[in-house]
């Protein structure tokens, strides 16, 4: 029973929160991805109308007359009507916000080396939540172009990553990560919904891990968002429904479960949960708040709790980066000079926008944003003019008796990298050069990817 302390090391606490109570299974419900892709994006019915907005209106005082652009789209999915100014951007795209559950990496090892099944599927439910502790940010990511790529290997190579964005109406993005005892598939696809005020983001992808050594594969979908005081007051996020995952290989399940948001922002963003064994007896209970610890208590044969354990806690030290990143998310930005030479030209690191914007010249990251936007609409309209449908480089969504559909990787990805990065080494032993590590102007050099993961001793 004690298993758990004994993977992540971690002490008892009496009662972190309110002990989440054992539950009756509930119903899958539409689930969302992090807001992290949601408005300004693209998708919807292009033929209608886009609204634009500019800085000086949404940072201005005439709110009346910005209200009164946005009645009209009151009520209706507005990712691909609705263009925002750069002032309410922060310099990243969307496809490398995918990577940002890896921080919490730590995790996915202990899952893939943990054998009781009920300790597994508590350990991915922590993984999980763990994955929208730092979605607190209100700055939007940038919108990943069709096609656009993205990569992240981190320093100690424990697992290599790989973005795409295989569909731009509806905007879909795959997130695959994989090394020898795990692979992460995550499938960042949603719609929305403007109310005025608040909009809604609901997630219509499927996540799936495996593990290769345990030959399991557990699933899931994200929670729901809304999206606070678009117009008026302090913006915040809120997280809220119910998530089910499941075993496909045991039949082990678990729900968690996150408290709807106060009308004025009352948000304690606590959740609770639990795991069931595969005869659906309840067998851990989950409590925490989601940006700031997950906890989990074991349940006897006898319906007897034990005492919680914590598998992860945030750190509580304030970011002083300019944009609210921790060094994690400052690695995923990192742009050294080999892969100024090595990555591919549409890869979210070599974006001109964002490069802009991480100066802190919006005036430049505006222009930029719009000849991106212009040069996509372009080749959309020539592809259509050609009859020629585009289809994904690495990624392949193929039929699956399960899920109806799954996005499966191609190859040839890491091997093309290989070939560059030769190519690159062999060009400066023929032309030696000083050996400099140039990062991208506005971000962290030399932070290590931090144990963000902590557990207490």
């Amino acid at each position: 029973m004690n298993a758990l302390r004994n993977l992540v090391k971690g002490k008892p606490t009496e009662n972190p929160a309110t002990p989440a109570q054992p539950t009756k299974p509930s119903q899958p419900q539409p689930q969302t991805s992090p807001l992290k892709s949601s408005l300004g994006s693209s998708q919807g019915n292009e033929e209608e109308p886009r609204v634009e907005l500019k800085d000086d209106q949404v940072q201005g005082e005439d709110r009346k007359k910005l209200f009164s652009k946005l009645t009209g789209l009151i009520g209706k999915d507005i990712v691909s009507l609705l263009s925002l100014p750069v002032s309410m951007f922060e310099p990243i795209s969307a496809l490398q916000t995918q990577v940002e559950p890896l921080r919490h990496s730590d995790l996915l090892f202990k899952i893939a080396q943990t054998e009781d099944p009920i300790d597994r599927i508590c350990l991915v439910a922590a993984f999980i939540v763990g994955m929208f502790s730092y979605y607190t940010r209100t700055l939007k990511p940038f919108n990943p172009v069709l096609g656009e790529t993205y990569e992240y290997v981190p320093a100690s190579n424990a697992y290599k990553s790989l973005c795409e964005q295989v569909s731009h109406h509806p905007p879909i993005g795959i997130a695959h990560s994989t090394c020898d005892e795990w692979t992460l598939s995550q499938e960042s696809h949603i719609s929305t919904r403007f109310w005025g005020t608040s909009v809604d983001v609901c997630s219509l992808g499927d996540n799936h891990l495996t593990l290769h050594k345990k030959d399991d594969h557990y699933t899931w979908k994200a929670f729901n968002a809304c999206i606070h005081n678009i117009l008026f007051g302090k913006l915040f996020i809120d997280y809220q429904g119910t998530v089910p995952i499941k075993s496909m290989k045991g039949g082990e399940t678990a729900n968690v479960n996150i408290k709807k948001a106060g009308w004025f922002g009352g948000n304690n963003q606590e959740f609770n949960g639990e795991a069931r064994s595969k005869d659906g007896t309840v067998r851990a209970v989950f409590t925490g708040r989601w940006s700031e610890y997950f906890a989990v208590a074991r349940v006897d044969e006898n319906g007897n709790k034990g005492a919680f354990v914590e598998l992860w806690r945030r750190s509580t030290a304030e970011s002083t980066h300019k944009w609210k990143w921790d060094p994690f998310v400052d690695k995923l930005t990192e742009t050294t000079e080999e892969m100024e030479n090595t990555l591919p030209a549409g890869d979210s690191r070599l974006r001109g926008d964002l490069r802009a914007l991480a100066k802190m010249d919006t005036k430049l990251a505006g222009k930029e944003k719009t000849t991106i936007e212009e040069r996509e609409r372009k080749k959309r309209r020539e592809r259509e003019a050609q009859g020629k449908k585009w289809s994904p480089v690495y990624f392949k969504k193929v039929p699956d008796e399960q899920f109806e559909y799954r996005w499966e990787y191609q190859g040839n990805y890491w091997e093309e990298r290989s070939q560059r990065v030769q190519q690159y080494k062999e060009k400066k032993k023929l032309s030696p050069v000083e050996d400099k590590i140039e990062v991208t102007p506005g971000l962290l050099d030399d932070v290590a990817d931090p144990p963000i993961v902590e557990i207490s001793a």
